[in-house]
């Protein structure tokens, strides 16, 4: 198990990763790292993929999930 620290700063409660966390998510300083927790309560945290083609994906799954209601707001 690898314990954080949690600390405050001007703009919240910040994580600090130690370096076997850093190794671990691959996590560099400015990138963007996301939480998910499942129906379970576990909690999976990693680096987000910020490309172009993630973010289309991103996107186009977004359109895909709402569609009908979409084409409802259209009529």
């Amino acid at each position: 198990m690898i314990v954080l620290k949690v600390k405050q700063t001007d703009e919240g409660l910040a994580i600090v990763l130690n370096p076997e966390a850093q190794d671990l998510l691959g996590a560099a300083d400015g990138q963007s790292v996301g939480f998910q927790v499942s129906e379970d309560g576990q909690l999976t945290i990693g680096t987000l993929d910020m490309s172009f083609e993630a973010r289309r994906a991103r996107g186009r799954a977004f359109l895909k999930r709402y569609d009908k209601t979409f084409q409802a707001l259209a009529k």
